[in-house]
């Protein structure tokens, strides 16, 4: 009989140790908060380390867990299939968002990553409303989180751009709010509701827009101590705002607005701090972490001033410093916001990019780098006439993504062989100025690339939205049409593909690594921490190794 009692007890504690330890392995966090800060290279981390201050991104890594060597996984470094990537787990060739925009081959639409016409705008009655996630053909963290726990948990994305908030809250969210630039208003669309919550509309008539844009831009820090670390404030390779003749501080928003409009703010470190504010109203209203359900909610919350500054400016501004500068104690301000609202140690931050930039061209050649913009007229003028003089048709359906999309049915209307309008591309493009490479998609849904530039190739390819040849340019090349000054991303090298990863909060151990690791681990890592199936496109292992569990 005693024996028998102890056995019990001795299951009953081993129960009680291993249930102990189940819940501590499982230890829910209150509430996740994804943020992407678009277009932040990794090494911003460290170039500002020395002006940022203790509470906002030296917080995250100090007492965070930072993965130093986090890449993209994938080709092309765009923000649409950045997004979808740090909530799906999966690449484009499975979630399907291959660019910001891409050719339907079915129908040869043109298609806008998250654009939806059966879908009206909720705040706006313009076609900026039109969206949804629609063309995400994986689920994400968030969804998978909803459908365990009988949708208690709440999601939510926020970004200044529309795919910035929906790629990364998913199907099943419970919301998505972007902000519309013209009318200064966040808004969404009928995919998620009728009508805005009264919050959302109480945010919208305060009109934040006004308070950011009636003052003046000058950076935190004297443009002296900025020299250090960025180039000088008046150089070339800078853009200039419509009304402005240098790219210069100060900025006097209130005068710039009048020739630039509302969406000034997008180009301002501003625009983030918007999103911020937005962020805490949503927080505060929605009760965000204080549900008392037992399950953690969720927000993603999308940065995206930092990518149109880049864009503009370049990575080796005045500006972009500033913009970080300022993000840094926005951030510190959020994390203080997060303590209070939801509880110290009860929350969890994951933060990383969409995708990293290059070096200015023109900056890269006057340091005595060969480097260079690549002339696209190449592509959608030059060769689209040197292919119809030698086949008699337009053999060109469109270009973007550095791919050319062929006319299959004019190639089989008029019996047009296919290999040799794709060797005439080539043997056209092969020797032009930037151009590294050329080469058919069809390589690439074969599957069995072994080179590691072409398995990056590979992990972007979606045949059904992907063109038929591939342009690749040569490092420090990029493709910007659009200008000559400031820069862009989307190619498979590292200035695009190295973005910072720091995991802080609920769970997290202090920890660095430079072992190379992916966006795309993120998602199965949060669904290890919770205890939760990953997203049904990922394969990926997670990173619960380095936490120790």
């Amino acid at each position: 009989m005693m024996k028998r009692g102890l056995i019990g007890g001795l299951f009953l504690f081993i129960f009680t140790c291993v249930e102990g330890m189940a819940q501590s392995y499982y230890a829910q966090p209150k509430l996740i908060v994804n943020i992407v800060v678009d277009q932040m290279r990794q090494d911003y981390l460290y170039r500002f380390w020395d002006l940022y201050g203790n509470e906002g991104f030296r917080k995250l890594v100090n007492d965070g867990y930072n993965f130093a060597n986090t890449h993209y996984s994938y080709y092309p470094t765009y923000t649409a299939a950045g997004h979808a990537n740090v909530s799906t787990g999966a690449t484009p060739s499975v979630h399907g968002i291959v660019g910001n925009d891409w050719y339907e081959n079915a129908t040869g639409e043109k298609m806008y990553c998250t654009r939806d016409k059966s879908v009206n705008g909720v705040g706006t009655e313009t076609s900026s409303g039109q969206m949804s996630p629609k063309n995400l053909k994986a689920s994400t963290f968030g969804d998978e989180l909803r459908l365990a726990n009988n949708y208690r948990s709440r999601v939510f994305g926020i970004s200044m751009k529309d795919r910035g908030a929906i790629l990364c809250a998913g199907h099943l969210a419970d919301a998505a709010y972007w902000f519309q630039g013209e009318e200064s208003n966040f808004i969404t669309s009928t995919y998620y509701m009728n009508d805005l919550p009264g919050w959302v509309k109480d945010f919208n008539k305060r009109k934040q827009v006004d308070k950011y844009l009636n003052q003046t831009w000058n950076p935190v820090l004297s443009t002296k101590t900025l020299e250090k670390y960025t180039d000088a404030d008046n150089n070339p390779f800078e853009g200039k705002f419509a009304g402005k003749t240098t790219p210069t501080f100060p900025y006097n928003l209130k005068d710039l607005r009048k020739d630039n409009g509302n969406e000034l703010i997008l180009t301002t470190p501003f625009g983030n701090s918007l999103a911020f504010d937005f962020a805490e109203s949503l927080i505060k209203n929605e009760k965000l972490g204080k549900s008392g359900s037992g399950v953690p909610d969720v927000l993603y919350l999308s940065l995206s001033s930092t990518d149109y500054i880049g864009h503009f400016f370049g990575i080796r501004s005045m500006e972009i410093a500033d913009t970080y500068l300022r993000l840094d104690k926005d951030l510190a301000s959020f994390i203080k916001l997060l303590e209070n609202q939801v509880g110290r140690g009860e929350f969890m931050i994951v933060l990383t990019a969409d995708h990293a930039a290059a070096d200015n061209p023109a900056y890269m050649t006057s340091k005595k780098y060969t480097s260079g913009l690549f002339n696209n007229n190449l592509v959608k003028v030059g060769l689209r006439e040197r292919l119809e003089q030698k086949f008699g048709h337009d053999v060109i359906d469109g270009y973007k993504n550095l791919q050319i999309y062929l006319n299959k049915s004019v190639m089989s209307e008029h019996d047009i062989d296919e290999a040799e309008v794709k060797k005439e591309i080539y043997d056209f493009m092969r020797f032009q100025p930037g151009v590294q490479k050329v080469f058919n998609a069809d390589i690439l849904a074969q599957g069995n690339q072994t080179d590691d530039i072409m398995k990056l190739y590979m992990r972007g390819y979606s045949a059904d939205r992907c063109g038929d040849v591939y342009i690749m340019l040569l490092p420090g090349w990029i493709d910007m049409d659009w200008s000559d000054v400031g820069t862009t991303h989307g190619s498979p090298y590292s200035y695009d593909t190295h973005v910072p990863l720091l995991f802080y909060g609920k769970n997290i151990p202090k920890g660095h690594t430079y072992e190379q690791t992916s966006v795309s681990q993120i998602a199965p890592t949060l669904s290890a921490l919770i205890g939760i199936v990953r997203p049904n496109g990922c394969t990926v292992e997670s990173l619960m190794k380095f936490f120790g569990k």
